[in-house]
């Protein structure tokens, strides 16, 4: 797909509205930079800078580049003053060459500015009305968060590990007539408690984790758009993409079991509102005939950490991370080279090129020359070392 469907009509529009008074350069005009008033746009104004740049192609404003530190410019004319409009490395840049004084100046970019981000609805919806077709196809790239979402699970983790050391705290507590007491909070039950909040947060951290890597994984695993959508994909629930990444025999379906035994037991009970599946201890039964309000779960709720004080202790903590330390080292080893291409951090593209370079990488040493090019060229692109 060269191009979006009603681009045409959309430029049409755009001349006779938003972009009315921008016109081409002639040729005589285009040869030398000129010295003007220049204005950094904000991140707001230009939160994506192509964008823009396709704003401005539509009505038939080419662009150039890249240049040095520059990823592309286009000059035009403004009520027939010369202009430029670049994406330089530290943001987008507008420049307009005119006599006028530097008020005027400001006043003037400052429509200019107004006028291309009225462009933008128009683009957008083009991108929009498209973006099922591009999606289909697996023109996509996913943005890899792998990082961050495994430093917030680090994060839960230490804490649960090794929870703050909390003091014993006993306060006097006076009463009318002289009398005291005392109140007595233990610092160990505090702390027991903040270890097993933590480690809720991390086994929540940690299955955020492993759908994001699941779904950066497929084009390494035979992802083909004529038979899988992402946007469904990425929809789906975590054991749904286990499944589809990596199967649901033998070592898969024994780790898919013992996630599913964690996240009934002590996850899901504080995804979705404290209730456990099946409300074994959440809900009590008013029962004819025992005189008392019984669990849901009868005697099971032993095995709810509503039973007792300290919901978990530290063999549960241990048994948790151990099994996602066992199932991160096993997906290293079931899809290495999505594994070593997520650990770098580069972004995941769908499209069929990509698949297919992937598909071609044969040996070990074919597919690192893949991924150190891609390293490169991600480096050229994010300095603009054109």
């Amino acid at each position: 797909m060269d191009s979006l469907a009603g681009e045409a009509e959309a430029g049409q529009r755009l001349k006779a509205q938003a972009l009315r008074d921008f016109q081409p350069v002639p040729e005589e005009m285009r040869e030398d930079p000129r010295p003007g008033y220049e204005l950094r746009l904000s991140p707001e104004d230009t939160p994506v800078p192509a964008l823009l740049k396709y704003a401005l192609k539509l009505i038939g404003l080419p662009s150039d580049g890249p240049g040095e530190k520059v990823a592309w410019w286009v000059d035009f004319l403004y009520q027939g003053e010369w202009c430029q409009l670049a994406h330089r490395k530290f943001g987008v840049r507008l420049t307009l060459a005119t006599e006028a004084s530097k008020d005027d100046a400001a006043k003037k970019m400052g429509r200019i500015v107004k006028q291309l981000r009225s462009s933008l609805s128009v683009v957008e919806k083009l991108i929009e009305d498209a973006a099922p077709d591009l999606l289909g196809a697996g023109n996509a790239t996913v943005v890899n968060q792998h990082s961050s979402l495994r430093d917030a699970y680090e994060y839960f983790r230490e804490r649960a590990l090794n929870p703050a050391v909390i003091a014993d705290k006993t306060t006097v507590i006076e009463h009318e007539g002289g009398a005291t007491g005392t109140s007595f909070e233990s610092g160990a039950i505090r702390m027991h408690m903040n270890a097993f909040h933590d480690m809720v947060a991390a086994i929540t951290a940690y299955f955020s984790l492993v759908e994001h890597v699941l779904v950066l994984a497929l084009p390494f695993s035979g992802f083909d758009p004529a038979n899988d959508n992402l946007t469904t994909i990425i929809g789906w629930r975590w054991g749904e993409k286990f499944g589809r990444l990596l199967g649901t025999d033998g070592d898969a379906s024994k780790y898919r079991q013992r996630l599913t035994e964690v996240v009934e037991r002590w996850r899901n009970p504080y995804s979705h509102g404290g209730f456990e599946k099946g409300q074994g201890a959440t809900v009590y039964l008013h029962t004819p005939g025992v005189e008392a309000a019984v669990p849901i779960g009868l005697t099971k709720v032993a095995n709810s950490p509503l039973f007792s004080l300290l919901p978990t202790n530290e063999t549960d903590v241990a048994e948790v991370f151990d099994l996602f330390d066992e199932i991160d080292t096993w997906l290293k080893t079931t899809m290495p080279r999505a594994m070593q291409w997520i650990d770098s951090g580069l972004n995941v593209r769908f499209d069929e090129t990509f698949r297919s370079e992937v598909g071609a990488a044969r040996t070990d040493e074919e597919f690192e020359y893949l991924l150190e090019r891609a390293d490169d060229h991600q480096s050229m692109l994010d300095n603009m070392d054109f």
